[in-house]
C-alpha cells in the first residue's frame, strides 16, 4: 500500500542490517544485474529495438510495478515524501543519460566510462562528508582511472566523445544515487519510493511517447520489461543493502568489476572487438581495484 507520510520518512520500516553472509549473496547478483543492464540496453537501443527514450520508462514503470506489488505480497507500508525527491531525480538523470549514450559507445567502452565516473563521484563524497579514503585505496582508484583515460582515447570504433559524456553523466547520477542508499530507510521500502516517484514522472511522457509513434517493438518491450522488474528492481534493492556494510569508496570500487564483466559479455553476446586497448584498460581497471581493495573487510 502506498501512503503520503504526515511528516517525513520517520514511519518507515526500520532498516534491516544485512550479514556478512547476505551480502556474500547479494554483491554477485547485483554486479552481474548491473553488467547485464548494460548489455541489454546496448543491444536493445543499437539494433533499434525501441526507442532510447521509451526503453528508459517501460523500464523503470516496470520496476516500480514490480517492487509495488512485492511490497503488497509482504503487507508493507511504503511513505513517499521529501527524502525520495533526489534519488528519484538522480535516478531518472541515470535512466535518460544511459539510454541515450549507449547509441553512441559500445556496451563495454561505455562501462568503462561509467564506472570511473561512479567511483569519482563516490570518492569525492566520502571526502566531502570528513569519511577516511586510505592513500592505497585512493591510489587504486587513480589506477583504474588510467585505464579509462587509455579507452577514451584509444582507436576503439564505438567510442564517440558524445558517448563518453553520456556515461560519464550517468556514473555521476549513478553515484549519488548510490551514496543515497546509505541512509537508515529500509532498502527495500526507499527504492520502492523512489521507483514511485519517478514512474510518476515517467508515465505520461512515455505514454505520449507510444502514441506519437515512437519506434518500438515485441522484443524491445520484452527486454525493456524484463530489465525493470528483474536485473533493475531486486538488484536495486539488493545493492541498498550492501551499502550497509560498506564505504562510499568501497562501493565505487567494487563496481569496477562490472565493465570487465560487461566487455566480456559484449565480445560474446554482441559482437564486440575485443582489441588490445580495451584489454589493457580491463587490466588498468582490475590491478586498480585489487590494489585499492586489499582487506577482505566489506567496511573500511
Amino acid at each position: 500500500m502506498v501512503d503520503e507520510p504526515e511528516s517525513s520518512s520517520a514511519s518507515i520500516a526500520a532498516p534491516t542490517e544485512p550479514t556478512r553472509l547476505g551480502v556474500t549473496f547479494y554483491l554477485p547478483f547485483v554486479l552481474f544485474s548491473f553488467a547485464a543492464n548494460s548489455l541489454i540496453t546496448r543491444h536493445v537501443v543499437s539494433d533499434q529495438l525501441f526507442d532510447a527514450g521509451l526503453l528508459s520508462g517501460v523500464r523503470f514503470l516496470a520496476g516500480a510495478a514490480a517492487l509495488v506489488v512485492i511490497c503488497i505480497v509482504r503487507r508493507e507500508r511504503v511513505v513517499i515524501g521529501r527524502p525520495n525527491l533526489r534519488p528519484a531525480l538522480w535516478l531518472g538523470v541515470y535512466a535518460v543519460s544511459i539510454s541515450y549514450g549507449y547509441r553512441h559507445i559500445g556496451a563495454a567502452a561505455g562501462t568503462f566510462v561509467f564506472y570511473a565516473s561512479v567511483l569519482l563521484t563516490l570518492i569525492t563524497h566520502d571526502l566531502s562528508t570528513g569519511a577516511p579514503v586510505p592513500l592505497r585505496r585512493g591510489l587504486g582508484a587513480a589506477l583504474s582511472l588510467a585505464g579509462i583515460v587509455v579507452l577514451t582515447f584509444g582507436s576503439i570504433g564505438t567510442v564517440t566523445a558524445l558517448g563518453v559524456g553520456l556515461l560519464a553523466a550517468t556514473g555521476l547520477a549513478w553515484g549519488l544515487y548510490t551514496a543515497a542508499g546509505r541512509t537508515g530507510a529500509d532498502p527495500r521500502v526507499a527504492t520502492t519510493g523512489h521507483f514511485l516517484v519517478l514512474a510518476a514522472a515517467l508515465v505520461v511522457p512515455t505514454a505520449l511517447g507510444a502514441v506519437a509513434g515512437l519506434h518500438t517493438s515485441a522484443a524491445g518491450l520484452a527486454w525493456a520489461t524484463t530489465m525493470g522488474a528483474g536485473t533493475t528492481a531486486l538488484a536495486y534493492v539488493a545493492w541498498y543493502a550492501c551499502q550497509r556494510s560498506m564505504s562510499a569508496t568501497t562501493a565505487g570500487s567494487v563496481q569496477l568489476v562490472i565493465p570487465v564483466l560487461t566487455a566480456a559479455g559484449a565480445v560474446v553476446f554482441l559482437g564486440e572487438e575485443l582489441s588490445m586497448t580495451l584489454l589493457i584498460a580491463a587490466a588498468l581497471v582490475g590491478a586498480g581495484m585489487w590494489f585499492g581493495n586489499p582487506s577482505p573487510s566489506w567496511r573500511r
